[in-house]
């Protein structure tokens, strides 16, 4: 006599297949998607956050910044940033941030440069000026992320950096940081943030 499989066992394997699929689906598209998804979200944001800091360490030493110098001008695309001895320019062109130490030709190469992949990061920033000049600059910075025809905007955030804010410290706060005001606000500065 032939052994095989009555039909209540093979119901019962299909019920316990069906039953197992979903979660197995839910699981298997978690593992192709979203984590890959989420690790380009990651090192993106990781990048921008990389250019912020050489950002903010330009700011902080800069005695101004300039609407034009040469063929550069300040705009949604560049971020000019004068400093004792060069000019530093940022550039946001082709999915990237380029940092450009400019000599004083305006040759724009000293052997300095150097630039960050952000493939979906977006940056936006604006100069803050009182009767003309410039004295901090704002920059608001994201992960766009495109799915199921919609845009999402990811791990965003805002940074306002004062013009030479570490070099007008003088005074230690009874918290023991750093304080000063900026001379054309007359906003408080405590070791680089803001407080009204």
């Amino acid at each position: 006599m032939r052994k095989g499989f009555s039909l209540v066992e093979c119901i019962t394997v299909l019920a316990v297949i069906a039953v197992i699929s979903i979660p197995l689906a839910r699981l298997s598209k978690f593992m192709m998607y979203d984590i890959p998804k989420s690790d380009k979200i990651i090192e993106t944001n990781t990048s921008i956050l990389d250019a912020l800091k050489y950002i903010k360490k330009d700011i902080n030493s800069a005695i101004g910044f300039p609407k034009s110098f040469h063929i550069y001008s300040t705009s949604e695309k560049c971020l000019l940033i004068e400093q004792k001895n060069n000019l530093v320019c940022y550039l946001l062109q082709d999915g990237r941030i380029s940092r450009l130490i400019i000599s004083g030709n305006g040759s724009g190469d000293t052997g300095e440069n150097i630039s960050w992949q952000i493939p979906d990061g977006k940056i936006e920033w604006q100069v803050w000026r009182k009767n003309g000049i410039g004295y901090a600059v704002e920059i608001k910075k994201y992960v766009e992320l495109k799915s199921y025809n919609r845009v999402d905007k990811k791990m965003p955030n805002s940074h306002v950096y004062f013009a030479g804010a570490y070099s007008a410290f003088g005074e230690t706060s009874p918290a023991g940081g750093q304080e000063a005001v900026n001379p054309h606000t007359n906003v408080l500065v405590r070791g680089g943030s803001i407080e009204k």
